[in-house]
């Protein structure tokens, strides 16, 4: 990556508070707090000007620019910050009568990855989830303090429908509504799939879910006619905070879920700016079967398996064929094309430049679609290899959408790959923070730290991620490369065979046993191993990065070099992780090597 495309950054430490702008964190004693877009942005003007008079118009100018708001809108953010910033009752932000506001803190501008801070933050964040109970500690009960929520997949009343897809659709639809204001912290689908069944209970699943409430469904569905019942829990003390019923025809779909919206965001402490309640209720369409349609989709998406990408991709074209304008199908289909390449036998060229079109098709729809961003920027990196869009890309997502745990997730990988460590611990630690039982982002976090330099805290982190999901072969895969580099053998051989079994012998998992046979000094081994990837790659795609991987571990110079610019040819997507691979280090100084870093732009 060129160094005009790395953007200089800057963190500010302020007592127990670290500020990050770029990636709009902000850490009190090393947790996350949410804050909406316009209190982000009056603090970020505030501690930039630290010490300096800031007049109530020149704040008005440069918050709301285009827009003519009351100035009472800035006296509630100041106050919103004030309540934040409170630390034994010292107060951080000055008001001079009648002329406006002075940040007083004794601010420290830190540039590069702050990798001081990271760490001492790391540290922390293990240090209480080793400590926390399960029993409900941490919720104090009131209900001014309820900032996020989980929506329960909705269960069928009596026997289990036929239609399954539908309350779980409609949950899944009901999380992007919410989710989609920036302000109102959602658990996303992936996190509470886990829980479909009514023998769940919905409060110690809420505790689970570590939110501070919960909202729980039960729906029948005759024909056109449904009924609906729902009711929102207070994780902390069990408390109904509202409940309510629905007797409608299926087509009143979007008016019920509008109002079920509604009624979350008025129970919550966060009353919604106006911006954010026109987000609440924006449709993307207005044709009933196509929304029936996508949100079968959604439900086979939700599968996250290849058979499930695939049935969900005929739903999703379908959606499109009856509303040609539906840019949330377009959405869900790029997000099919993007995901299907991580497996064996899908070429990165046959589908990469499908999910770029639909990506781009939904954004010419709607320029405002997080979703969206977050897709194409999925593209660029991996595909195009446009670092800098991609980044762009994610940030834009974000800025959209600060609760959307996936864009902070692959942002996260991409400062990993670029080298920028630091920034990426803290962009996965937020993604941790929105959407805290995903093996996946876990287990990325995990590596970040791994990078970084603490092989402890990240084993640790693995491990978390185990008992929270035993079959997830992603976290035994990285625990096997953390052993093998401490000399670990045993340990990592174990962790290798089950990601091997869990993954059903996938070409990743393959190729990572024949370097753990290669590091320990069994060749032959290695080699047979390495014979069947290559026996397997005559009958179907498999990555060249990961047969790359087994020749360099071999000690085979020109064969590791001729893999890898095969990879370049195919647009490997793993190729990006060349900077990350400690398999590859011994070429660093190749020239073929250096040329082929370029190319990708590392």
């Amino acid at each position: 990556m060129s160094e005009t495309s790395i953007q200089k950054r800057f963190i500010y430490e302020f007592g127990k508070f670290i500020f990050d702008p770029q990636e709009r964190v902000l850490l009190s004693a090393g947790m996350s707090v949410h804050l909406s877009e316009k209190v982000f942005e009056t603090l970020r003007l505030l501690i930039e000007n630290n010490g300096r008079l800031l007049t109530k118009d020149e704040m008005m100018n440069v918050l709301w620019e285009e827009s003519f708001v009351e100035e009472s809108n800035l006296a509630k953010n100041i106050s919103r910050l004030r309540k934040i910033l409170n630390t034994d009752g010292v107060q951080l932000i000055e008001t001079l009568p009648k002329r406006g506001y002075r940040f007083l803190a004794n601010v420290k501008r830190l540039d590069g990855d702050a990798s001081l801070l990271v760490h001492r933050r790391m540290r922390v964040k293990i240090t209480q989830t080793d400590t926390e109970s399960t029993n409900g500690a941490g919720f104090s009960g009131s209900l001014g303090e309820v900032h996020s929520i989980a929506v329960l997949p909705f269960q069928p009343l009596g026997l289990k429908s036929d239609e399954d897809f539908f309350g779980l659709g409609l949950t899944d639809a009901l999380i992007t509504q919410l989710s989609r204001t920036g302000q109102i912290a959602v658990r996303p689908t992936s996190a509470i799939l886990k829980y479909n069944s009514p023998e769940h209970d919905a409060v110690s699943t809420g505790r689970d879910l570590q939110v501070d409430a919960v909202l729980e469904g039960k729906f029948q569905r005759l024909g056109n006619k449904l009924r609906l019942t729902i009711q929102m829990l207070h994780t902390g003390t069990r408390n109904s905070l509202w409940a309510e019923s629905f007797n409608a025809e299926v087509t009143d779909i979007f008016a019920i879920q509008d109002s079920i919206a509604e009624r979350v965001a008025d129970a919550l402490s966060r009353k919604l700016t106006d911006e954010a309640r026109i987000k609440l209720k924006k449709r993307y369409t207005e044709n009933v079967e196509a929304y029936q349609e996508y949100l079968r989709g959604r439900f086979f998406w939700n599968k996250r398996t290849v058979d499930g990408f695939t049935k969900a991709l005929t739903f999703f074209e379908r959606a499109i064929e009856i509303d040609p304008l539906f840019a949330l199908a377009y959405t869900g289909i790029a997000d099919i094309y993007n995901q299907l390449p991580i497996f064996d036998d899908y070429t990165p060229r046959d589908f990469f430049p499908k999910a770029k079109a639909a990506a781009l098709r939904a954004l010419e729809l709607d320029e405002s679609l997080a979703e969206a961003h977050a897709s194409l920027g999925f593209v660029l990196l991996n595909y195009d290899w446009n670092w800098s869009g991609a980044e762009v890309a994610f940030q834009r997502a974000i800025q959209l959408n600060p609760t959307y745990a996936l864009a902070h997730h692959w942002l996260g990988t991409l400062l990993l790959r670029a080298g920028r460590t630091g920034e990426a611990i803290l962009a996965a630690e937020e993604a941790q923070h929105l959407d805290p039982l995903s093996p996946v982002i876990t287990t990325w976090l995990a590596e970040a730290i791994n990078v970084f330099g603490d092989c402890e805290a990240a084993i640790a982190l693995h491990r978390q991620t185990l008992v929270m999901s035993p079959e997830s072969f992603y976290a035994y895969f990285h625990l096997a490369l953390i052993y093998a580099d401490g000399n670990r053998h045993d340990e990592a051989r174990e962790a290798a065979q089950t990601a091997l079994r869990l993954s059903k012998e996938i070409s990743l998992t393959l190729s990572l046993t024949a370097v753990l046979h290669a590091v320990v000094g069994e060749k032959s081994t290695a080699v047979e191993i390495l014979d069947q990837l290559l026996k397997i790659r005559t009958t179907k795609y498999i990555s060249a990065v990961n047969i790359a991987g087994v020749y360099a571990v071999l000690g085979e110079e020109n064969e590791t070099l001729d893999w890898l610019e095969k990879a370049f040819v195919e647009r490997d997507p793993f190729l990006t992780w060349l900077g990350v691979d400690k398999e590859f280090v011994f070429l660093r100084n190749n020239p073929r090597f250096q040329t082929l870093r370029q190319k990708i732009g590392l």
